[in-house]
């Protein structure tokens, strides 16, 4: 019988919580360094994704959590990096 194992749980758990992180260092609501915030957001994004890969690898567990996770923690990078590139072009010119 197929079922979810902790690995699932972690992946989509970890891609969920990074983006509200993200927006909770922004707003200022946690006052935390600037860098080691991002360093959070980043690790909880590349740790999803690994638990989130390991679990579809795993023949006796179903994928529909992990796969989910996988995506939303994709989403979620594309959207990190997008802000953080974006944040740089409001820079002094010349």
């Amino acid at each position: 019988m197929k079922k979810f194992s902790w690995l699932s749980y972690w992946s989509l758990i970890l891609s969920i919580f990074s983006m509200p992180f993200l927006f909770a260092l922004m707003y200022g609501i946690i006052r935390i360094h600037p860098y080691f915030g991002y360093f959070l957001v980043s690790l909880s994004i590349i740790l999803s994704l690994i638990f989130g890969f390991m679990a579809i690898s795993k023949s006796m567990e179903r994928n529909s959590l992990a796969t989910l996770a996988i995506i939303i923690s994709i989403g979620s990078g594309a959207f990190f990096i997008f802000a953080l590139l974006m944040s740089q072009m409001s820079g002094p010119t010349g």
